[in-house]
């Protein structure tokens, strides 16, 4: 069975550590994590502690989101001290993948050359690039770069669903992680669980698409028991 954990993301609501966020979801029973930095600021203030490294260390699956606010990635100073500290990061535990946000790269060369697993991911409706299979079908053909599949950016584009399964289909075995999450009248990325949407998200889970999935639903009240239930909801339609 795939691997399946929450981002640490979904609890930036929260007041919540950073390193009581991983250490809820160890005691959780996710066997996946995925470390989520939204600004190179709270990358480079955030220092791992060595109790958080060894909670980090039990999960079978783990990831990191680098930044996607604040930075453009190229040639530039910040783009090579964010390659360090993941580096750093890379040297401390096994990191399967690196998601980047394909609209925000102006210089694919200096990601290629740094050796790290990045992943790119699907866009929302917000962005014009990474939203369709062409571009993807292009990356695919330039870069050996994997990929992640965000279920719900793709439902906000074509709610039928077929946008996504295209996706994963020109994705093919690069595809290396599914972001899962959906949506309510006044939210994107809620509890799959309880989403609106979740009839249309459950149609790409049933697909049991052997790869880890990251849970992105934001955790807003009763924290504990909202883990249990979209833990138990996703992990449903993976086969044993």
């Amino acid at each position: 069975m795939a691997s399946i954990g929450f981002t640490t993301g979904s609890l930036y609501r929260s007041n919540f550590s950073f390193d009581e966020i991983i250490k809820l979801y160890d005691l959780s029973g996710a066997d996946a994590i995925e470390l989520s930095f939204a600004t190179p600021s709270q990358f480079f203030e955030y220092e791992l502690s060595e109790q958080s490294i060894n909670n980090i260390k039990k999960f079978k699956s783990i990831s990191i989101h680098a930044p996607w606010k604040e930075v453009r990635y190229s040639a530039d100073s910040v783009t090579k001290n964010i390659i360090e500290k993941l580096k750093s990061f890379c040297d401390k535990f096994s990191v399967e993948g690196i998601v980047l946000h394909p609209d925000t790269i102006d210089d694919f060369g200096i990601l290629v050359d740094s050796g790290l697993p990045f992943l790119l991911e699907n866009m929302d409706k917000r962005k014009t690039f990474g939203t369709h299979p062409d571009h993807f079908r292009e990356l695919k053909r330039k870069y050996n770069f994997g990929f992640v599949l965000d279920i719900e950016h793709a439902y906000e584009h074509d709610s039928s669903m077929q946008l996504a399964k295209e996706l994963i289909d020109v994705m093919g075995d690069r595809l290396k992680h599914m972001h899962v999450s959906g949506s309510s009248d006044s939210e994107i990325h809620v509890l799959t669980y309880c989403a609106t949407n979740r009839e249309a998200i459950t149609k790409i889970l049933e697909l049991n698409v052997s790869v880890p999935k990251i849970l992105e639903g934001i955790l807003l009240t009763d924290v504990d028991n909202s883990i249990i239930k979209e833990l138990a909801y996703v992990k449903k339609y993976e086969k044993k």
